[in-house]
């Protein structure tokens, strides 16, 4: 055997392991750990200029005795590993109580940036937890699904917000999904009115 059949089998076998590793890893998939990839997407001054926010002085039509406060508490308390992007052959997953403190730091300051403070000591206490949050790698898109289930324990208020939203990217999908969720809250009136006193 002359050394050009030696390097010709040992490329062939080469190429053959190399393909046998790559079935695997599309048989077998990759995980990947995205809380912090989404979280750096909620930046509050670049979704807010994107989406074209205006913002609003709440505190300007409250009837509180003091100036409007209100406490956000994550009430969510999975930490497990929950499988939120699909992008065959990888797949992302969050640590659902890591992802609501972001969510929740991140409707405070929108709370904030329309003159209501966020306050530990409020008496205005509005609890907030996950129901789902789901990205979906499409041909060109990420589709992204963000819903999550808001609790007033003073008035006993409960409701659900959602919102479908994409990107061409896929840790941007659910941040845009995050951030119509939060301005719902924010904008809906039943919050206002609780926030507010009125």
């Amino acid at each position: 055997m002359d050394r050009h059949d030696v390097t010709e089998k040992g490329f062939s076998g080469f190429l053959v392991l190399w393909f046998a590793v790559f079935i695997l890893f599309l048989l077998t998939g990759c995980t990947a750990h995205v809380t912090k990839n989404i979280s750096e997407k909620l930046d509050q001054d670049a979704l807010y200029k994107s989406f074209s926010v205006k913002l609003e002085d709440l505190s300007s039509r409250s009837k509180c005795n003091a100036p409007p406060t209100v406490k956000i508490v994550n009430i969510e308390n999975r930490v497990e590993d929950y499988e939120t992007l699909q992008n065959p052959p990888a797949t992302g997953v969050i640590n659902p109580k890591e992802m609501m403190d972001s969510v929740c730091l991140y409707l405070k300051n929108g709370f904030e940036k329309n003159s209501i403070k966020s306050d530990d000591q409020s008496s205005k206490v509005i609890q907030v937890k996950m129901e789902d949050l789901k990205s979906v790698a499409g041909v060109w898109t990420f589709g992204s699904y963000f819903k999550l289930e808001l609790i007033i324990p003073e008035t006993k208020f409960t409701k659900f917000y959602e919102a479908k939203d994409n990107s061409a990217h896929g840790y941007a999908a659910p941040a845009y999904a995050i951030h119509s969720v939060t301005r719902q809250i924010i904008e809906d009136p039943a919050i206002q009115d609780y926030i507010l006193c009125r």
